[in-house]
């Protein structure tokens, strides 16, 4: 990713590659359009001169897109977070079914398969330091139960999500989110996909909790204002409960390790994301 000026002002090119992602990234900027049009703020892709979302150079395809003022959102600041959780759900409000010619190019796994995936590979991080097992073990039971619960059949919020085109961003971290002042707007939309909208809202919750510690009322005010916005239907409200049981902060510090090794960092990190765990699973209780 690069930042560049032009007569049209501060752009972003991003390089991608393989034939695959072309019709990934015209189905995605399909999307976006529709998103646009519906009045959500958003960085969208440019168009060429030929109508194409992405150009070809030297073997890379390169896309386009505006570079929106303002800074990152912190989820450290009640006003900022809550405006993150409307863009959110804005997002969320637009259909992209009828705009998107092959909208199957924006399916993404499933959520148990997802959480699984994370699951064995904090497993496997976990055998290389032994010593610190017995901080991983409770923890892995309730992933196991959580996996277990999102492969249930009678959690259909993915299908009806997916056949009503809901886009998700799937990443929705503060560096993605750009406070202007008053509002969210989104930016970053390599991950996006037609998944559970309520995952997009999990997700931010995590941030939120990772940057803040558990503190009374930051679950439930971020709900409560992405509900305002895109009611939640009963169904998202059991994705999103059986989710809220999964140890998503554990689990993330055990996924790191087992990228970085640093096992001195990891048993601070892995202690207070525990205490922060123990703290949601009380409230859930």
């Amino acid at each position: 990713m690069t930042g560049i000026h032009t007569s049209g002002g501060a752009m972003i090119l991003k390089r991608y590659q393989g034939e695959g992602m072309k019709r990934r990234l015209d189905a995605l900027g399909q999307a976006l359009d529709a998103v646009i049009c519906a009045g959500v703020e958003i960085a969208p892709f440019l168009k060429t001169r030929a109508n194409s979302t992405y150009f070809e150079h030297r073997g890379s395809l390169w896309t386009l897109q505006p570079w929106l003022r303002g800074r990152h959102v912190s989820l450290q600041g009640g006003k900022e977070r809550l405006a993150a959780a409307e863009a959110l759900a804005e997002l969320h409000r637009v259909s992209i079914t009828k705009q998107v010619e092959r909208p199957s190019l924006l399916r993404v796994p499933s959520l148990s398969d997802k959480y699984r995936h994370r699951l064995e590979r904090a497993r496997a991080a976990s055998l290389r330091a032994t010593s610190l097992r017995d901080l991983w073990r409770p923890f892995e039971e309730r992933a196991l139960q959580a996996v277990s619960d999102l492969a249930e059949p009678s959690l259909q919020a993915l299908e009806r999500d997916r056949r009503r085109g809901v886009l998700c961003h799937r990443d929705p971290a503060p560096h993605n989110f750009i406070w202007q002042g008053g509002s969210a707007a989104i930016i970053d939309f390599d991950l996006a996909g037609t998944d559970v909208r309520v995952h997009d809202l999990y997700q931010m919750i995590n941030h939120a909790l990772y940057v803040n510690g558990y503190e009374p009322g930051l679950i439930e005010e971020i709900v409560e204002r992405y509900d305002r916005r895109m009611p939640l239907c009963q169904d998202n409200r059991r994705v999103l409960d059986v989710l809220m049981n999964y140890p998503s902060l554990v689990v993330r510090e055990w996924y790191e390790f087992g990228k970085s090794g640093d096992k001195k960092a990891l048993f601070t990190r892995l202690r207070w994301a525990a205490a922060q765990e123990e703290r949601r699973l009380a409230k859930l209780r």
